[in-house]
């Protein structure tokens, strides 16, 4: 009986010893917000060309092993022909990233959502290398996903099915029950809590704000990432009576071109969430570079400091 305890012990020790073995690290990219603004000569058919070239040359020389953007790729058209063309013109400029072999997901901002059939458009333009994970729920195919790679869950959650902001909550209940990766991160436009200047995130609906970040901090999530705002903040936000080791820490990164903002100092509809605000950033493009090694996950912002230079400018490290 003993010697079956020991096996037993054995093989568990084992098993953890696999799931956190230290194999080579990798590291994603997130960024979002590379639409175009008025009347700026960097402009092109909806797109910010090139911040948005030069976000994809830099993209290259980091080698990650796929790119997150969180929304608004393109101006906002008002005919589906306007939006065809100008998501051609946004894969025409990634197009060295899709030809390094670099996956890129995407999830859809409040300005892919100004045409008559946005549904329609996005899946037909995103099809084939460019084409999203189909596993969402029924009807948001290609627009709600999950990416499974190494140890890490990514879930893209869009938020604009219907009218009014919402997330699927059903088939994430689904999702992060079948879980088995340690490392968990979900991305999507709309931020949990106020981060700048706009204040039509998910505050604007406090009920399913609350459950969705009870849910991913139950589940063991630790970052979340958003865009909207034209700027990068990083803020934590936790439960009353919690230990800083249940917090979510809520990352937005829309400073892939849009035009840059100023955030305002109003603290948002944050009920009884203890907010901490760790970094705020304004008036820089640039991306976050998301490298786990084994149970550490090290989130880099690199802000452009010259034309094509992008440099470290705020980083934040945890371990599972």
């Amino acid at each position: 009986m003993k010697t079956g305890i020991r096996l037993a012990a054995a093989i568990g020790v084992l098993f953890a010893a696999v799931a956190w073995a230290p194999a080579d690290s990798w590291k994603f990219i997130v960024t979002g917000d590379d639409r175009s603004g008025s009347r700026r000569p960097e402009d092109h058919n909806g797109v910010n060309t090139m911040i948005l070239g030069e976000l994809a040359n830099a993209f290259m020389a980091e080698k990650p092993k796929f790119v997150l953007f969180s929304g608004d790729l393109i101006a906002g058209p008002r005919t589906d022909a306007e939006m065809e063309s100008q998501l051609r013109t946004w894969l025409e400029t990634m197009k060295p990233v899709y030809d390094a072999g670099i996956k890129v997901y995407n999830i859809r901002g409040n300005h892919e959502m100004h045409v008559p059939h946005p549904e329609l458009v996005w899946k037909k333009m995103f099809v084939g290398k460019y084409a999203m994970p189909q596993d969402g729920p029924k009807g948001e195919e290609g627009m709600t996903f999950t990416v499974h790679y190494r140890n890490a869950l990514i879930v893209g959650l869009d938020e604009f099915q219907s009218d009014e902001i919402n997330v699927n909550m059903n088939w994430l209940d689904k999702v992060l029950k079948a879980k088995r990766e340690p490392h968990l991160f979900i991305f999507s436009h709309k931020m949990a809590f106020r981060s700048g200047n706009h204040d039509d995130g998910l505050e604007t609906n406090p009920p399913l704000r609350d459950a969705l970040v009870k849910k991913l901090v139950a589940a063991g999530e630790r970052v979340a990432f958003f865009g909207h705002d034209h700027l990068y903040d990083h803020r934590s936000v936790t439960a009353p009576g919690e230990p800083d080791s249940r917090a979510l820490h809520q990352f937005v990164v829309g400073t892939a071109g849009a035009p840059l903002v100023k955030g305002n100092t109003q603290p948002g509809e944050n009920g009884n969430w203890l907010v901490k605000k760790f970094s705020h950033i304004e008036g820089k493009y640039g991306y976050a570079v998301v490298e786990i090694d084994g149970k550490k996950v090290t989130i880099t912002f690199k802000a452009r400091s010259a034309t094509g230079v992008y440099e470290p400018a705020d980083w934040y490290s945890y371990s599972l």
